[in-house]
């Protein structure tokens, strides 16, 4: 017996007239609950004067029926997409990333696209909107993430074919990869300086980034219960972003750390004043972790400017704590658990585990060089 052969569409187009001018007809047929049944769609000839155009228009529409898709998905707008985006993936992401996304597809992805039918979201129109935004190459490319992960979500959920290339992969960005400022280079000296200048606990809190090159957002999320005065260490366990607490970048990030003796009688010194709070660096207004914009714009930034050290931001002082470690003939390996990176190649293309001798050592080398004896 001869196997029947599936049989694809490609709609038929014809043009009729109207009493204004004409129309383009287009017919096809799609199965529901087990029954074949006729389709007529119509498309007004202003808009699509060609029958090229209307092939272009009904493409999606027309390979979803193939599919076996539903045409009410075919028919959806990409605001229906940013529904899903959000239901499906929004809340699985880091509380910062959450609120950046959102911004993004809020105020620019939806605000644009959200009544555009699925079917017109073409690489070409998505490129030309995208390379015209006055946006930094960075939000950009956040944008163009935003929408691939839009796709693919179309895709899983069959509003598009979900064996096509995702349209996103064919938009490149400009300067993406390229670092937009220059690295500010932070001596050891310049540093000590601004030690001097800050008032604390600014100081304290800049020391500690320092030390250990940590991120703002881990150093303001420490506890006391995260120093070990008897085995000298200091645990990192979870940053604290826009208001909220959550959980280190990496497995890497949340790691032990050795404590120099210097700087573990400076956090000592320091205790008292936070008058029996759990954080390290409690805020006199709320009682909990302080704000790093706050400390950033009214106490680091102003200060850097004084002494004319440039533009300095809180992560400038992971570089810098990579350059002082290379400075002082500190293995890379010991460098990378130092800084708690996941993979080496961090370590020496972007900043220049166990709790080891090594570190250790190459720690108490640094701090003798930070804190003026």
């Amino acid at each position: 017996m001869k196997a029947k052969r599936s049989r694809y569409q490609q709609g038929s187009i014809r043009r009729v007239r109207r009493a204004n001018g004409y129309k383009w007809e287009v017919r096809f047929s799609e199965w529901k609950d087990g029954k074949r049944h006729q389709r007529t769609l119509l498309y007004d000839a202003a808009q699509y004067p060609t029958k090229k155009k209307v092939q272009e228009a009904i493409e999606l529409q027309v390979s979803q029926v193939n599919a076996g898709t539903g045409a009410v998905r075919a028919d959806a707008k990409w605001m229906d997409i940013c529904a899903l985006y959000r239901k499906e993936h929004l809340l699985t992401l880091d509380h910062s990333t959450q609120y950046t996304n959102a911004y993004l597809l809020d105020d620019y992805i939806e605000a644009h696209f959200g009544h555009t039918s699925i079917r017109e979201m073409k690489p070409l129109v998505i490129d030309k909107w995208i390379q015209g935004l006055s946006l930094s190459a960075t939000t950009k490319a956040s944008i163009r993430s935003i929408m691939s992960v839009c796709f693919r979500l179309a895709a899983l959920h069959e509003y598009i074919p979900a064996f096509d290339a995702n349209p996103m992969s064919l938009i490149k960005i400009k300067g993406v990869t390229k670092r937009q400022k220059k690295k500010v280079e932070i001596t050891v000296a310049d540093f000590q300086k601004l030690l001097g200048k800050l008032p604390e606990p600014l100081n304290i809190i800049v020391l500690v980034a320092g030390a250990y090159g940590l991120r703002i957002s881990e150093v303001l999320a420490l506890k006391w219960e995260d120093i070990d005065s008897k085995k000298q260490t200091i645990h990192i366990r979870r940053k604290f972003t826009r208001g909220k607490l959550g959980t280190t970048k990496t497995a890497s990030s949340e790691a032990p750390l050795p404590l120099a003796k210097p700087l573990m009688n400076v956090l000592l010194g320091w205790k008292p004043k936070t008058y029996e709070s759990e954080w390290l660096f409690p805020s006199p207004r709320t009682g909990g972790p302080r704000s790093a914009s706050m400390l950033l714009q009214k106490g680091l930034k102003p200060v850097a400017d004084e002494l004319g050290l440039g533009s300095i931001g809180f992560h400038s002082l992971r570089h810098a704590c990579r350059s002082w470690l290379s400075s002082l003939g500190t293995d890379l390996s010991t460098t990378k658990d130092l800084l708690r990176h996941a993979d080496i190649s961090t370590t020496m293309n972007i900043y220049g585990s166990s709790l080891t001798d090594d570190m250790r050592k190459a720690h108490e080398q640094l701090v003798s060089k930070l804190i003026q004896q």
